[in-house]
């Protein structure tokens, strides 16, 4: 299990208490909600194998550190995108766990897959005949998984398409597939479209009776039992996004961020802040610089609009958001709660990953994917 890092109970100590005096911002992530959000994915689907889609590094969290817990936790089943990300999480797992590419496996790239024991999902008649080809100049067959398009339109085999090919003694035959698995359009609502896709899965699962079956990914828990099938791919619900407004999944809060002030000043009626001089002083005002920008990616959108907490306290941003730096209304606070070093929350209990995605018009995971490594991620557990 990844070594933590415990946090006292006090939410608004200073970077320094743990460790971060060094760091300009800060991603703090509870390894303690990640195994609370999935005991209850599990919980959901108790006849189904709950696995981790860990691509896009953890959707920002560090798949280093994250994949090797759910590992510890049990996990054996870990979703990446392409073989970069195979071939960093192999490095990491225990080599029982199986790891499926979602792109399954580009040209020129079957052998990496092979030597590192990737799991290539298919998705086009090409990739098919360039795996099998692999295959046979191996002269072994290497399983893989095969992923059909039932409404998405997006990547998959067509329905037609993959029927020819199944008739076809030469093509499927020679695979051993051991994932049949497709992607719902609507998972969050048990809808007329979620319902045909589920009929048309069902309908082509006889053509792998031997492959385990995937529809769901966290949202698709709560569309009903019949959609869970053998295995669930889990990622928002265990990285603790809200995926539904199902009162029977409220997550753990996996992330917090947090940054510090770097300098703070007075401002007299009529001066103007930051680029464009796009906020303009309308009475004496303080207002704090912190160290966070889009840079580190943090939205550009919450300028002059967006707010974040300082000792619990809400203190709304003024000006532009810049690369390196944001600025903020400190008006209101005690001067003490403002010297160079207090942390600035800007991913907190009191503004969740939810909240802050929505205040910029973003998903969540679009949020913590664009989280920068000039952050530091620390890993803790309480």
């Amino acid at each position: 299990m990844p070594d933590t890092i415990g946090i006292e109970a006090n939410p608004y100590h200073k970077l320094a208490d743990v460790g971060c005096e060094t760091s300009r911002s800060t991603m703090i992530v509870d390894l303690s909600a990640i195994e609370a959000n999935y005991r209850k994915c599990q919980a959901l689907a108790p006849h189904s194998a709950c696995g981790a889609v860990v691509k896009a590094d953890a959707y920002g969290l560090g798949a280093a550190r994250v994949a090797p817990f759910l590992a510890y936790l049990g996990c054996a089943h870990f979703f990446v995108t392409d073989v970069a990300e195979g071939i960093a999480l192999r490095d990491v797992l225990p080599s029982s766990a199986k790891i499926y590419m979602l792109h399954g496996a580009m040209p020129g790239t079957e052998l990496a897959a092979e030597q590192h024991d990737l799991l290539p999902i298919l998705n086009s008649r090409e990739q098919l005949e360039a795996w099998l080809r692999h295959c046979r100049l191996r002269n072994r067959a290497l399983p893989a998984g095969i992923h059909v398009d039932t409404g998405l339109s997006r990547l998959g085999f067509p329905i037609d398409e993959l029927h020819t090919i199944a008739e076809n003694k030469g093509g499927l035959s020679e695979l051993p597939v051991v994932l049949f698995m497709s992607q719902l359009a609507c998972a969050e609502w048990r809808n007329e479209i979620s319902l045909q896709q589920l009929n048309r899965f069902r309908r082509l699962s006889h053509l792998f009776p031997n492959a385990s079956l995937s529809l769901s990914n966290s949202a698709g828990l709560f569309a009903g039992c019949e959609f869970h099938f053998d295995l669930i791919r889990s990622g928002g619900g265990i990285f603790g996004f809200s995926t539904a407004d199902d009162p029977d999944f409220k997550p753990a809060q996996v992330v917090r961020l947090r940054t510090q002030i770097i300098q703070c000043r007075k401002l007299e009626h009529g001066e103007a802040i930051g680029y464009l001089r796009s906020y303009t002083v309308k009475k004496r005002m303080r207002v704090a610089t912190a160290a966070i920008g889009y840079a580190d990616g943090f939205p550009r959108t919450l300028g002059n609009r967006g707010h974040v907490f300082i000792c619990g306290n809400r203190a709304p941003i003024v000006g532009f958001v810049s690369m390196d730096l944001i600025t903020i209304d400190v008006t209101d606070l005690p001067e003490s709660w403002t010297l160079p070093g207090t942390v600035v929350d800007l991913i907190c209990p009191e503004q969740t990953v939810g909240d802050l995605a929505s205040a910029a018009k973003m998903l969540s995971d679009e949020l913590t994917t664009g989280i920068g490594q000039r952050c530091r991620r620390l890993y803790v557990s309480s």
